[in-house]
């Protein structure tokens, strides 16, 4: 194993992960799956002729010998338990000594719990849960490159839905069908051994006694010199499956604050006014962008493609270019968006209230447009705020199914505004460019071909483009649409748009792909956000119209949304800061930080970027935090 890695380069991308390790175990995988066939003869066959065949044949030796004795059966489950271990030794490039317990410490264990038990098939039985994580873990690495599970992938589990987890499993397959062969085996090797009149020996076991406890000890010698050298280390972070076990409880026990949303923000108030006032009714838009990224956006200088031309020739669009979201994972970055907390005090976030409330608090009527699944997230919390909400997501009975197209939401806007006489607030949380890319946008939109995806892969990275571009394409006309329609509403309007995070699209050697991962690339950091302003909000607010051009460079997270969008419309409140408003000529946000796994605010070198990705920080003139210039100046970054 060791030498294969070594030859490749450390570089676990798609396909080298797959196809590297199944052939390490390709002798295996034929054993198990000719002796498979071998027993199925047997049962099916009375003939002693052809049973005697069968027993003198090459691979029942062969079999008999690997698996007919309870000694392998429990080694070769200590090997195959180990595999996640061994793969994120390199993945995670652990200090020496933290490397030998997150190897020696979960060896011993598996060596001890295997020989446990005269049978070991019962130990195994019991260790399932430990395999399906493990299975989790081979997966993860297929499709991030890296990081053990993370609190925010068991989060995902929980707010996601059947279509958008079938779009994305159908694409999977080679990481499943691994996952497959090299766990199934090991239950029916279980349930064997259990069958299985031979017991381990005496002999076997004392061994695997001594064993186990050499290793432990071995691996608890280097955890004292870890937590010296360290006061960091733990075995909660570094060592799997124990990280994994306490990412759990942390999902847990968020998820539990979560529920208790209602009863913890009860009491919480605003105090919102409104300062100014225009002579007509105002009408104020909220787009959220789902997994838009500002790199593949023309108008932020995407020179491949002309992705975004309607924005583009739009007059009164300012672009932000210069946003960078403060977490990969909707179920977080869409409420930092839609509230006053930040990386740096993210915890106060359920003792909140959205920006809905602080409008409805100074007179607005509020809409909440969605075309995202409930799943009962402090999004789905946030969006009851409203007055009206509607879900065009599509449901049959209670199983959702593919998204519409974002433009669905349009006739509903169009309707609200000719219907209403009220200032409006209207929050639009669209589905944007989530993968399935293809199924994003209507097909008159495929101006980039061919764009059917059949495997997450590199072969296929121009489809994927192609289909990812297409979907930027349509959200330029969905938004141009937007305008056109409030420009006609005769209202003092303006609007702003930012995206929940960025996305990975292979983009570079590591082979990254999607969002949402345990740390972040680039891509998933750098968002496009912009604003647009009616002729008639210019011409009654010309200082923030001014400060949103002066700005438009400015370095900036999705925190300052919440104080943008309000600032806009002149709402007043202790909540509202005007220095972190970017249409306010105060704007000075300070520095920027990344809302890691556990919640804690962390720099860009604390959040797990690489020189791949300072590089293009600096490329895109995103640079001026002093942890990117830190990092650039630093040999040791790799």
């Amino acid at each position: 194993m060791l030498r294969v890695l070594a030859t490749t380069g450390l570089r676990l991308n798609l396909e080298i992960l797959i196809s590297g390790l199944l052939a390490l175990y390709n002798d295996e995988v034929e054993i198990i799956t000719k002796g498979m066939v071998i027993l199925g003869k047997i049962v099916a066959m009375s003939d002693k002729k052809s049973l005697s065949k069968i027993k003198e044949s090459k691979w029942a030796r062969i079999f008999g010998r690997l698996f007919g004795r309870q000694e392998s059966i429990a080694t070769l489950y200590a090997v195959v338990m180990m595999i996640p271990n061994v793969l994120l030794l390199y993945t995670e490039r652990y200090p020496f000594s933290e490397a030998m317990v997150a190897l020696l410490i979960p060896a011993a264990f598996y060596v001890l719990w295997a020989a446990m038990l005269r049978k070991p098939g019962l130990p195994m039985l019991i260790s399932l849960p430990l395999m399906v994580l493990g299975a989790f873990q081979i997966v993860l690495l297929y499709l991030f490159g890296g990081s053990i599970i993370a609190v925010d992938m068991f989060t995902n589990l929980f707010t996601t839905n059947a279509s958008e987890a079938g779009e994305l499993l159908v694409n999977l397959w080679p990481a499943i069908l691994f996952v497959c062969i090299l766990y199934l085996p090991l239950l029916i090797l279980a349930v064997r051994s259990l069958c299985m009149k031979e017991h381990l020996s005496g002999l076997f076991r004392r061994k695997s006694l001594r064993t186990g406890i050499v290793m432990f000890i071995a691996g608890m010698s280097f955890a004292t010199y870890g937590w010296v050298k360290n006061p960091d280390f733990g075995f909660k972070y570094q060592v799997f499956p124990v990280n994994v076990c306490y990412n759990i409880k942390l999902t847990l026990d968020r998820w539990h604050q979560s529920e208790r949303y209602h009863e913890t923000s009860k009491d919480f108030t605003f105090q919102a006014t409104k300062s100014q006032h225009a002579p007509e009714r105002e009408i104020y838009v909220l787009v959220i962008g789902e997994a838009s990224r500002a790199e593949s956006w023309s108008l932020y200088g995407y020179n491949d493609r002309e992705t975004t031309p309607r924005l583009e020739k739009r007059e009164g669009v300012v672009p932000f270019y210069n946003v960078l979201t403060q977490s990969n994972a909707t179920h977080k970055s869409v409420p930092v968006l839609l509230s006053p907390v930040s990386a740096t005090n993210y915890d106060s976030i359920y003792n909140s209230k959205s920006l809905i409330t602080a409008f409805k608090e100074a007179g607005f009527h509020t809409w909440y447009l969605s075309n995202q699944v409930p799943n009962r997230s402090l999004i789905d919390f946030f969006s009851e705020e409203a007055d009206c909400r509607i879900d065009i997501s599509p449901r049959d009975g209670e199983l959702y199914t593919d998204n519409r197209p974002d433009g669905e939401m349009l006739p509903h806007v169009r309707q609200i505004i000719n219907e209403s006489d009220s200032d409006l607030l209207i929050v639009l949380h669209t589905y944007g460019s989530h993968y399935d890319y293809r199924k994003r946008y209507p097909q008159e939109f495929a101006k980039y071909q061919p764009d059917l995806i059949s495997a997450i892969n590199t072969s296929n990275r121009s489809i994927m483009v192609n289909a990812y571009d297409n979907s930027i394409y349509y959200t330029d006309y969905v938004l141009d649409q937007l305008i056109q329609l409030l420009g006609e509403s005769n209202a003092c309007t303006a609007l702003l748009y930012c995206s929940d995070h960025g996305e990975d699209m292979m983009d570079d050697s590591r082979n990254r792909f999607l969002h949402a991962s345990p740390t972040p690339t680039y891509y998933q950091l750098h968002v496009a956000s912009f604003g647009w302003f009616s002729p008639r909000y210019r011409e009654l607010y010309p200082e923030k119209y001014a400060a949103a051009v002066a700005n438009e460079k400015a370095p900036a997270t999705t925190a300052q949304v919440f104080h943008t969008l309000t600032d806009m419309a002149s709402l007043q409140s202790p909540y509202v800061v005007p220095r972190y408003s970017l249409v306010n000529n105060q704007y000075n946000p300070g520095e920027r930080y990344y809302l890691n796994d556990h919640n804690k605010a962390s720099d860009y070198r604390e959040a797990g970027l690489r020189r791949l990705d300072f590089e293009m920080l600096h490329k895109r003139g995103l640079d001026c935090d002093s942890a990117v210039q830190r990092a650039l100046r630093d040999p040791k970054v790799r």
